[in-house]
């Protein structure tokens, strides 16, 4: 017997979403985006570890990493430091 595991998505945790675009506010930007590829890492990393099949993982990531972007332009927007 098998099972699918289903991780709770990553792109309704918003505590950590907003904790990851307030940060990359206030870093430079390519440090900023080093974070992100970081963050992102070990999200894939984690969730091979539990066995969560590849497609599965890319769409996780990616939604994961578009709530952050998402919540990171509101941020610059909101300060006026979208320039």
């Amino acid at each position: 017997m098998t099972a699918v595991v289903l991780p709770f998505r990553f792109a309704r945790r918003l505590p950590q979403i907003r904790k990851t675009a307030l940060y990359m506010v206030t870093v430079p930007s390519n440090h900023a985006e080093g974070h992100l590829r970081e963050q992102l890492r070990r999200l894939e990393d984690g969730l091979r570890r539990k066995g969560i099949s590849e497609p599965l993982i890319r769409s996780e990531v990616g939604s994961y990493e578009s709530a952050i972007r998402a919540h990171l332009w509101r941020l610059l927007v909101s300060q006026g430091g979208a320039a």
